[in-house]
């Protein structure tokens, strides 16, 4: 496995100051974090794909640069969009306290895409020698759990919904209520949020033009503006 310390450039620490993981820390302790975690780097090409088990089970992971989508993986080899990771999409950050080696979890780069993965144990005070360098990067990881549970949250209120129309209002007034604004961008294709949403794209498809056609929405590719505002009340 690839060492972020052979690819870590000064230019980088700028944008990891830009992620959740580093919030609040300088450049002298996101060095130090660095140097003393060792963590693992990932470079990802459009299209490729990994697994999260075996050398990567039980690993906290950070994209970078680019953007990746989570899938899960059922026992039948049928995969699920979990979510996107990447800039613009909250912190980048995979906070995997959990075990993987039982579980089938796939990254997919939606474009090219780095990553770094370390593990739990290399933040620990022995590790890294500096208490409060450790303190800053536990209380980040917080913050990035949090996101995470609320989109997962946000999630489940779409797949809970009983109708594809239903479920797209409520993926829609997610993002109108995330970015406080009623013209945004998904981090998804038609197929990936097909996907996401747990609906056949022929369906999507449809119901997305219906909408239209109402002049409830407008959109073009993964661009959509909200134009019906009295039914999204952020």
């Amino acid at each position: 496995m690839e060492r972020y310390l052979d690819h870590f450039r000064e230019e980088h620490i700028e944008i990891l100051q830009s992620k959740v993981l580093f919030r609040g820390m300088n450049r002298d302790e996101i060095r130090s974090f660095i140097v003393h975690a060792n963590p693992v780097y990932v470079e990802l090409y459009e299209g490729q794909r990994i697994r999260l088990d075996r050398e990567f089970s039980h690993m906290i992971g950070l994209v970078i640069t680019g953007v990746t989508h989570i899938y899960s993986v059922g026992y039948d080899g049928t995969r699920t969009l979990l979510r996107s990771l990447g800039d613009g999409e909250t912190s980048g950050l995979l906070c995997s306290m959990l075990d993987y080696q039982n579980s089938l979890v796939e990254f997919v780069a939606s474009s090219d895409a780095e990553m770094i993965m370390f593990t739990p144990d290399s933040i620990r005070v022995q590790e890294l020698g500096d208490v409060q360098v450790q303190h800053k990067i536990l209380v980040n990881l917080i913050a990035g759990q949090k996101n995470l549970y609320y989109e997962m949250t946000q999630h489940l209120a779409c797949l809970s919904k009983r109708t594809v129309r239903d479920k797209v209002m409520r993926f829609l007034y997610y993002y109108a209520e995330r970015v406080r604004c009623y013209e945004f961008t998904v981090p998804f294709s038609r197929e990936e949020l097909a996907d996401y949403l747990a609906v056949d794209r022929a369906s999507l498809s449809r119901t997305l033009g219906e909408l239209k056609k109402e002049g409830v929405i407008d959109f073009n590719r993964s661009r959509f503006r909200i134009l019906s505002t009295r039914l999204f009340k952020y």
